[in-house]
């Protein structure tokens, strides 16, 4: 049965503007002009942990070390990152070709200062604190010398250090996020410089044409970049098909195939790349006085066994998506290929609700968003609909992210609709911001907005933490995904979503597994 009403393929209803994409004149090497699925939220570098953020931001500043787009971890301000003994952190050593775009040289004091400003600066939606996880003290032990100092070995700390994004110390120290959406304190030393940024809408970049990095890899191929903002998908991929745009992001699954071979357009795919679950309120009370049937887990097995994963991912993600049981994609050497979707079996979850005493009259709420994920609004409707099905009544509560986000940081919902992306590395950030016992002091669940936490596991992520071989920690994690997944039932993974990137026929791009949308990864096609 269909969770869905049809829905006609934007790239038909588009369809006569296919010869306008053939007439209208490419953006060409000159200028690259990008549609954005999501607004950015700032410019600040460390205020707010966001995807949409981090990939407008990656064009203007570099982090100490990077993602090359198929999962490799390279130096970039940092050319060596080397253990302290007895697990006492690392040491970096700064490249010292390193120049911000005022020539200035990148110092160690200047990484110092953006990790400390990342780690407190005050009144963020979203702190980088996940990605530092055991971070004790910085020092500066010499103008190209960094070293971290962490609770014990911490050898995944390099690869969060990808995240914190390296300004001037004196910026570091006086400017406030304001500063930087005015442009007054976008300093970077990226490939890019800032020409024009207007929230909610888009930014103008220019070529720093004195970009450091040249001398060891091409220099951007874009003299310009636009990036403009089109939450809708429509008008995304008309403003494509019409010539507007030369690239854009998070193509409708629907429209995939169609965009593929029909309108001589390019199609990008990269699998696995986000994660979409079902955040579960694991508080005694939901409301004051009001027993929270979900403390129950047998109550939440109920409401994951009356889920068809695979209507989900064939039938609301057309196919874009492949139904899962756990955090981690296939392939991945953490992922635990014992741990699979269970089929649909909602006779099973009429049985356990009358077991917990929910027979009759289970009332949830399904919050979400209506502009942050793919179908995000189908979803929440599928969602309901499948649970209605066993006899849940499941009523939808969808606003836009950002009087969503708020709310489901301070754990007030039943149930949500959340996505992860999974990028490279481990699964060790979804675990200590979003399933660890929340613990300010040490950096754990800082996202955990649902009460949910188990010694054990808090125990289990400890030790992967500071385990330094990849085999023995993959094993932790696998263990972990079993305890929190399987046996508490802590959220509900509902699939694995593939991240499309559709283009003009002269530009190839370079699908990255954290999913941003950078323009150094774009080229100019070659000629047949």
């Amino acid at each position: 049965m269909s969770t869905h009403e049809p829905r006609r393929p934007i790239w038909r209803i588009l369809l006569a503007l296919a010869p306008a994409l053939a007439a209208a004149p490419a953006g060409g090497a000159a200028e690259l002009r990008i549609g954005m699925a999501v607004s950015p939220t700032t410019l600040d570098p460390h205020f707010h942990a966001d995807a949409a953020n981090f990939a407008l931001q990656r064009h203007l500043f570099e982090a100490l070390l990077q993602w090359s787009h198929d999962g490799r971890l390279l130096p970039m301000l940092a050319r060596q990152w080397t253990p302290l003994a007895g697990g006492a952190g690392w040491e970096l050593r700064m490249d010292p070709a390193a120049r911000f775009a005022d020539g200035t040289p990148v110092r160690a004091e200047d990484a110092a200062a953006s990790l400390h400003r990342a780690m407190t600066i005050p009144d963020s939606p979203g702190r980088y604190t996940p990605f530092l996880v055991g971070l004790r003290r910085v020092e500066v032990a010499a103008p190209d010398v960094l070293r971290l100092y962490t609770d014990g070995p911490a050898p995944l700390l390099p690869n969060g250090l990808t995240t914190i994004l390296v300004v001037p110390a004196r910026i570091a120290a006086t400017a406030a996020p304001a500063a930087f959406n005015a442009g007054a304190a976008v300093l970077g030393s990226g490939p890019f410089r800032l020409r024009a940024y207007r929230r909610g809408e888009g930014a103008l970049l220019e070529r720093d044409e004195g970009w450091w990095q040249v001398a060891r890899r091409p220099a951007p191929e874009w003299k310009r970049v636009s990036l403009r903002v089109l939450p809708q998908d429509s008008a995304r991929l008309g403003a494509l098909l019409a010539g507007e745009l030369d690239l854009i992001e998070n193509l409708p699954p629907r429209d995939a195939q169609g965009v593929a071979g029909t309108l001589g357009l390019r199609l990008v795919r990269q699998p696995g790349t986000r994660v979409m679950y079902v955040a579960l309120n694991h508080r005694p009370e939901l409301r004051p006085g009001e027993a929270n049937p979900l403390a129950d887990p047998r109550v939440r097995r109920a409401l994951s066994l009356a889920l068809d994963r695979t209507a989900l991912a064939t039938q609301v993600m057309d196919g874009e998506a492949a139904p899962t049981a756990q955090i981690m994609p296939p392939g991945r050497d953490s992922a635990d290929p014992a741990l699979r979707p269970v089929p649909a079996d909602r006779a099973g979850a009429r049985r356990l609700l009358e077991e917990a005493g929910w027979s009759r009259g289970l009332r949830l709420e399904l919050s979400g968003t209506t502009d942050r994920f793919t179908n995000d609004e189908q979803l929440l409707q599928a969602l309901a609909q499948m649970w209605r099905q066993a006899g849940i009544e499941v009523s939808v509560e969808a606003s836009p992210a950002v009087s969503f986000f708020p709310r489901y940081g301070a754990g007030r919902f039943s149930m949500a609709l959340f996505g992860w992306l999974t990028g490279p590395g481990e699964p060790n950030s979804f675990l200590t911001a979003l399933l660890a016992s929340r613990d300010p002091a040490r950096g754990r669940g800082a996202l955990n907005g649902t009460g949910y936490g188990n010694p054990r596991l808090d125990a289990l992520i400890d030790t992967a933490l500071a385990t330094p071989g990849a085999g023995p920690r993959n094993a932790l994690w696998r263990q972990a995904a079993r305890l929190a997944l399987d046996e508490d039932v802590a959220l509900l993974p509902l699939f694995h979503q593939a991240s499309t990137w559709a283009m003009r026929a002269g530009i190839t791009y370079d699908a990255r597994v954290d999913s941003l949308t950078l323009a150094l990864d774009a080229h100019q096609a070659a000629a047949p």
